[in-house]
């Protein structure tokens, strides 16, 4: 019997349109027969190494433990694999990629497969703690856009150390029943109608999309001065905030018990589960724009069960499991075996039959300056 924990399920939709993403309104609900599409973590790694001509590992056992974002170990398709190669996956979800990072140093031998964003993915190469990957052992992920195999996020030295899950964006969340019109900006969270309404992500990603309200250009490098306005804006806000959020379960019962009407979110995980319980939550990317996103997987250095994760990285990329993967989550998704195969809507959305649009994209990148800018998150909090 297949063996998931902290089970799973939901859809986050995204809109699409460019690099910040100066766009308006997102929506495709209902693309998928109901699910919402946004509606939108060591020994050295030149030395361990998955590298194999063999193809996909078949003798695979035991357990697969997972450190993730939610809904990329769904039972949608989790529940077959277990059934087809007897491997149980187990998960932990994480709120933050700085939770990612902090947990596997903690624990390196604890997880054999996670999934970190791209701002995050060279810690982890740099630290050798993920090991390179050969795609001779996951074959269905040879044809996952180029754009994601060689990107320097993951592709470093002409070695590659993570394949793609997913990619989108961070959207802002509102109640649509409650807050009319519809928001339009950043800055519509700072209004005072939505005294003690508010929840935002208590991220990095917080100060990026802030960076990108007040006009800041280069918000991957941003200057003392630059993080001292951001830290300013944030502390004007508090008033406005019920609770900074750091899981999509947490954002999404803070809206089914009503202590917030808007916010920002991460995308259809919170969207899903609110319009399944009948609720009118929309997701839209204001005119400032919003900061872009892609998760890979990537192999521990001291995973104690690689050739599991590999036999999971290539059943999660089968053109069905693609398929099931943007139902359930709403997520872009990164194979080109499975374009043809979601609905046109879903397709449109995410521009998938432009190839030049992916790659136009400013996804999350490594900050040279990381604690610098959790010292603003956390003094923002703190105040």
């Amino acid at each position: 019997m297949t063996k998931i924990e902290n089970d799973e399920s939901g859809s986050r939709l995204v809109a699409t349109r460019r690099t910040a993403l100066k766009q308006g309104a997102v929506g495709a609900a209902g693309v998928f027969g109901g699910s919402s599409l946004l509606a939108a973590c060591g020994s050295d790694s030149d030395t361990t190494s998955t590298a194999s001509s063999a193809g996909p590992p078949t003798n695979v056992s035991g357990t697969i433990n997972a450190l993730c974002w939610e809904g990329y170990t769904d039972p949608a398709w989790t529940k077959s694999f277990t059934k087809e190669t007897g491997v149980k996956v187990k998960s932990t979800f994480i709120g933050s990629n700085d939770e990612l990072v902090a947990k596997l140093r903690g624990a390196p031998d604890q997880y054999d497969l996670v999934s970190p964003s791209s701002d995050t993915t060279n810690i982890l190469i740099d630290a050798g703690q993920v090991r390179t990957i050969d795609l001779d052992q996951v074959p269905n992920a040879k044809t996952t856009m180029k754009f994601f195999q060689t990107a320097p996020a993951v592709n470093v030295d002409g070695k590659l150390y993570g394949v793609p899950v997913a990619w989108g964006f961070i959207p802002l969340i509102y109640d649509a029943d409650v807050v009319k019109p519809a928001p339009t900006s950043w800055n519509d969270l700072w209004k005072t109608e939505f005294k003690d309404k508010v929840s935002v992500w208590q991220d990095i990603a917080l100060i990026y999309t802030t960076a990108i309200q007040l006009g800041y250009k280069n918000i991957f490098t941003l200057s003392d001065t630059e993080l001292e306005a951001i830290k300013k804006k944030l502390i004007e806000q508090k008033p406005n905030i019920r609770k900074y959020w750091t899981t999509a379960g947490e954002l999404a019962n803070l809206f089914a018990n009503n202590e917030v009407t808007i916010g920002m979110s991460f995308g259809g995980v919170t969207v899903a589960q609110l319009q399944g319980e009948g609720r009118n939550v929309q997701e839209v990317i204001p005119t400032e724009g919003a900061t872009s996103w892609f998760d890979n997987w990537m192999i521990p250095a001291k995973s104690k069960n690689p050739d599991a994760a590999l036999a999971y990285i290539n059943y999660f990329h089968k053109p069905e499991n693609q398929k099931t993967f943007a139902k359930v989550t709403g997520y872009g998704i990164t194979n080109e075996n499975a374009f043809d195969l979601v609905p046109a809507e879903y397709a449109k959305v995410y521009d998938l039959n432009n190839p030049d649009f992916i790659t136009s994209l400013d996804y999350w990148k490594a900050v040279p300056r990381r604690q610098k800018y959790l010292d603003v998150l956390n003094a923002v909090v703190a105040a």
